[in-house]
């Protein structure tokens, strides 16, 4: 299959980019090593920014990125608010990934998930057999700091922490782009998170329940917990009491902490246990790219239908990403990415199956005019202030005379009337002072009913018009 775009990530940043790809009307292929979807933001229980502070140092982050990553979170999270009850960032991610499971499920002909598939040099490996998929590529392959390749990257720019553990992936996405002549930028630039905190303003009943389900902490009662940690539950006991007092000021002792919170604690409570550690946390280096999502090279000129965003994309956050950003720049220049990669796939259709599509949903009209004609017996152009005259039998190419098909009216439309058109099984839009009948164009149905009955000239300026002129020359309507 040749016209699709190929994601290579199923976390938060790949599954946007996909369902922009949908959106668009394109095809998607989605390719993910593990055998299921993944990633950081599966684990994220923050929230997500909708602007971004004056709290990065300068000359680091990219004043372009930066404007797309700010410029289009308000729409993204009041989509986020009108399509889900709960907010924390995984909410986000695992509505994604619902989503495109349905899609893969029920739109077979247009979307495709490959698990357990590691990309290559030499394709796509999985189950030991390799093959190979064609269309421009976005990768959302994550951050780098789990690189344990014999040169990995984190040791090469950073090898102060680079025995610190991680939370991150393994850099596949940038040695393929280093690879091929990809630009890397501000690549010693790593965040270290100290601890797993939680707010302690906030009841964290539903966080222990979600990190005790992922394995990362456990509930013991008192004893258990003694027993857990090789001590008695009299010393366990005696250490509890006595933090208990010194908190309530009924003990004296020279301590640093001011404030203490949930006491009393005895020997009867339940509790949460999870070993601490510093660890790498998020990559604010990365692959170049420019704000359109498109990866660029050593000269810094754009390498043709490849894409990135997510964590493997730099600039955006410059030297250390604020709390809740990473989430926003995931789904922005996801559906950058997807935006993007769409485009260039539209502009580049060359298959049959391409243009076949292309030959749905073409419908031209002249422009400026107020009066829209349509004569299903003729594929004639008509402008109704100089009607053309309908072709003669004598004029038909026919090899031998035939009855004439029956003869339907011509009807004529007024613009206020093409405004009329505006449904899901019916949808003409006008571009150019031309009328496009994009029913057949469904789905992709997000973008375009959003436009259905107007005029939608600016936005399809992203796109060839001319194709849609080109393959469908045969079906014309005017305004």
């Amino acid at each position: 299959m040749y016209n699709q775009v190929i994601v290579v990530g199923g976390g938060l940043s790949g599954l946007s980019a996909a369902h922009t790809v949908l959106e668009r009307g394109e095809n998607v292929l989605i390719l993910d090593k593990n055998s299921f979807f993944n990633g950081n933001s599966t684990k994220a229980t923050s929230g997500i920014n909708g602007a971004l502070t004056k709290s990065q140092i300068g000359d680091l982050a990219h004043p372009d990125l930066i404007k797309i990553l700010t410029g289009n979170s308000a729409s993204l999270l009041n989509d986020f608010r009108r399509n889900s009850k709960m907010f924390p960032g995984m909410t986000i991610a695992y509505a994604l990934m619902e989503g495109i499971k349905e899609i893969v499920n029920n739109q077979t002909d247009r979307t495709r998930l490959i698990k357990k598939a590691r990309v290559t040099k030499r394709g796509i490996c999985q189950d030991g057999q390799t093959c190979k998929e064609y269309g421009p590529v976005i990768l959302a392959t994550g951050g780098y700091a789990a690189d344990f390749t014999e040169n990995p990257l984190l040791k090469k720019y950073r090898p102060d922490i680079y025995n610190l553990p991680t939370t991150n992936s393994e850099g596949d996405g940038h040695n393929m782009v280093i690879a091929i002549g990809g630009k890397a930028t501000h690549m010693e630039k790593v965040q270290v998170h100290p601890t797993g905190l939680v707010d302690l303003n906030f009841e964290i009943e539903w966080h222990f329940k979600h990190y005790v389900g992922r394995g990362l902490m456990k509930k013991f009662s008192g004893e258990a917990l003694a027993k857990e940690i090789g001590i008695s539950a009299s010393k366990l006991k005696a250490t509890l009491d006595d933090y208990s007092d010194i908190a309530s000021n009924k003990k004296k002792i020279l301590l640093a902490r001011k404030f203490f919170h949930n006491v009393p604690i005895t020997i009867n409570d339940q509790f949460h246990v999870a070993l601490m550690s510093p660890v790498l946390h998020y990559i604010m280096s990365g692959i170049d790219i420019n704000a359109e999502s498109e990866v660029r090279d050593m000269q810094e000129q754009v390498i043709p239908g490849l894409f990135a965003s997510g964590e493997i994309a730099g600039g955006v956050h410059g030297a250390n990403r604020l709390g809740g950003s990473s989430l926003l720049g995931c789904v922005v220049y996801g559906r950058v990415a997807g935006d993007s990669a769409s485009r260039y796939l539209f502009q580049n259709l060359s298959s049959a199956t391409a243009n076949c599509r292309l030959g749905q949903i073409a419908r031209q009209l002249a422009p400026y005019q107020t009066i829209v004609s349509v004569d299903p017996t003729n594929q004639k152009q008509y402008n109704p202030s100089v009607q053309a005259p309908q072709a003669s039998p004598s004029q038909a190419p026919a090899p031998e005379k035939k009855a004439d098909a029956p003869t339907r009216e011509k009807k004529e439309y007024t613009a206020e009337e093409v405004a009329k058109h505006n449904k899901e099984n019916d949808c003409w839009v006008i571009v150019n002072g031309e009328v496009l009948n994009v029913t057949n164009f469904l789905p992709g149905k997000s973008t375009i009913l959003i436009y259905a009955g107007k005029d939608a000239t600016e936005e399809m300026k992203k796109f060839s018009f001319d194709l849609f002129q080109k393959y469908s020359p045969e079906s014309s309507l005017k305004i």
